[in-house]
């Protein structure tokens, strides 16, 4: 029997869709049995013709019933389904999804993954976007299919920035557009020979990239890390090694910068062990008292390294755009891996950044970025001035963030959830070694692009009350 419920905001045609359906998977309509025609089932429940045969059309459309000629409409075979009704969907879901513990309510919160919002610049942004519209509609490409390495606007526009500002050598056939750094590693650990499925990674370093690692069924071992960046003399002797992941420019999370005699060292090491170098450099444009160094690829002369950036540091986190350079010998095999791929990178993203680039527009932006980050750790340095002596900062002047570190025993959950409850979030260390117990316990992860200058102070001033114990 159907009953429609008039009161409901689902159509009616619909209603009759989903009971007839119903009966039907439960066996009440069996195999064969033929349905009442429209006409007379619109008489029965009160609607139009229009709308039974509406309902119809769907559950023909979808298998459920069949039409036959001279007769209407009949069930089809439906194969049964051992579907469990103890549990609703949503409590299903809820099972599936991680436990959210509740938290206070966070007044600061010192990340390096997002920025206060007066950073990005909206107003060249918004210029930049109805510029490149008009050049897309002249070009009849704004509803066009993308290139798998990106927009060529882009990349002439990006490989004149990096070959100025970071000393890159290479051709903009090289350079591929991605959705960021993860995005770029995952399309990497494909590209790898089967019989090279290990990864050499620094220690700490970058978790998350060691989750694409991992997700690839790559296996990373750890190389440690001093005050002069990777250790390469402890590279281990692995013969199935087909890359190193290497922050040099501004090692995360150390901040430390990989020093030119270990630059020769880990190129020759590549070359000797027929390795590539994954050189992230993921915020090499923010140095706060020195010109940025160039990049460890513009000293490679035996086409080693795989250059990585993003744009993400210096536009915005949301904006997920970055790019990887390849070596030929890889590019070969990307073309071949990925023929029939398209880019993932929204069109006019990579218009507007390729205009911003053009324009001169984001050079100023970093110009700025680069005065704001530097007043904001110096004034974090200010406010911490006077316990330097029981927590250390580490940082050398770049980046967004920095690590602070405790005289005296302490243990970086009780650091945490003490600031909590003070209304700041920071962030654990431990995140960012893979050897959990080689991590010191008295450090902590701090950033500063999300927090502004006026209220660091205060910021200082709850994590003080909070830590009075250990400062």
């Amino acid at each position: 029997m159907i009953i429609l419920d008039r009161k409901n905001n689902e159509p009616l045609y619909m209603q009759i869709y989903a009971q007839i359906k119903e009966e039907i998977l439960n066996g009440i309509i069996k195999e064969g049995q033929v349905l009442t025609g429209s006409r007379g089932l619109a008489g029965i429940l009160g609607v139009s013709r229009n709308t039974v045969n509406s309902a119809y059309g769907q559950l023909a459309a979808e298998g459920y019933i069949i039409p036959q000629k001279g007769i209407g409409y009949t069930a089809a075979k439906v194969p049964e389904l051992t579907v469990s009704r103890e549990r609703p969907v949503q409590a299903r879901l809820k099972q599936a999804m991680p436990v959210e513990r509740k938290q206070p309510d966070i007044l600061y919160d010192l990340t390096n993954s997002s920025q206060t919002s007066d950073l990005f610049p909206k107003r060249f942004w918004k210029r930049c976007t109805l510029e490149c519209l008009d050049m897309l509609e002249n070009e009849a490409r704004i509803s066009s299919c993308q290139d798998k390495q990106g927009e060529l606007y882009l990349r002439k526009n990006l490989l004149s920035y990096l070959q100025r500002i970071r000393g890159v050598s290479c051709d903009e056939d090289q350079i591929i557009i991605t959705c960021g750094i993860q995005q770029s590693l995952d399309y990497l650990c494909r590209l790898f020979p089967p019989g090279r499925q290990t990864i050499l990674m620094e220690e700490p370093g970058f978790h998350k990239a060691a989750a694409v690692f991992s997700n690839n069924n790559i296996n990373v071992q750890k190389v440690p890390v001093d005050e002069h960046g990777i250790v390469v003399s402890k590279l281990p002797r692995v013969s199935d090694a087909c890359a190193v992941y290497s922050t040099p420019s501004h090692q995360f999370p150390t901040g430390v910068t990989l020093s030119a005699g270990r630059r020769y060292e880990l190129l020759e090491w590549a070359q000797k062990n027929d390795a590539f170098i994954m050189e992230d450099d993921f915020d090499s444009e923010f140095r706060y008292y020195s010109k940025p160094i160039p990049a460890l690829q513009s000293i490679d002369r035996d086409d080693r390294v795989i250059y990585l950036g993003t744009f993400s540091k210096a536009l915005s986190p949301s904006v997920r755009m970055g790019y990887m350079i390849l070596p030929p010998k890889l590019l070969k095999a990307y073309f071949h891996r990925f023929e029939n791929y398209n880019s993932t990178v929204p069109l006019l993203n990579q218009y507007v950044i390729a205009r911003l680039i053009e324009t001169g527009q984001y050079d100023r932006h970093v110009r700025r970025l680069n005065h704001i980050f530097r007043r904001r750790l110096e004034r974090f340095s200010e406010e911490l001035a006077d316990v330097k002596d029981r927590i250390e900062i580490s940082g050398n002047g770049t980046g967004q963030y920095f690590l602070l570190k405790f005289a005296g025993q302490a243990d970086q959950n009780e650091l945490i959830r003490k600031a909590l409850e003070r209304g700041v979030k920071v962030y654990p260390t431990m995140q960012f070694w893979q050897e959990k117990a080689a991590c010191p316990p008295n450090s902590l992860f701090l950033g500063f692009a999300k927090i502004s200058l006026e209220d660091i102070p205060d910021c200082v001033e709850r994590l003080r009350a909070a830590w009075k114990e250990w400062i």
